[in-house]
């Protein structure tokens, strides 16, 4: 695994997000660990995007396949990576706009 600036910036932003909820909640485990778990989901996608883009949606005997699975083929990279993007800057910019 290469270690890229796209990574060390999403690593960033994460860090920022979580130093925030643990300033805004005086550091209570309770609101800190679930923004911790949602972060996993846009940094997973971030960092992993062609292994996450390859995994195919049918399951049969055991093991993956992509037999039966109609139409999927495999997501390119960067578009798991864009949309890892989203889930971490673009979605936060939407709700933020929406409830201001």
């Amino acid at each position: 695994m290469v270690v890229t600036y796209s990574k060390i910036a999403s690593l960033v932003i994460a860090a920022i997000y979580v130093t925030a909820v643990a300033i805004a909640s005086s550091g209570r485990i309770n609101d800190v660990a679930p923004v911790c778990m949602m972060l996993l989901i846009p940094l997973g996608l971030i960092w992993f995007p062609d292994e996450l883009g390859s995994v195919s949606p049918v399951r049969r005997g055991g093991k993956w396949t992509t037999e039966g699975a109609g139409r999927w083929t495999e997501s390119p990279g960067i578009l798991v990576a864009a949309m890892g993007w989203f889930f971490l800057i673009g979605m936060p910019l939407i709700f933020y706009f929406l409830w201001s």
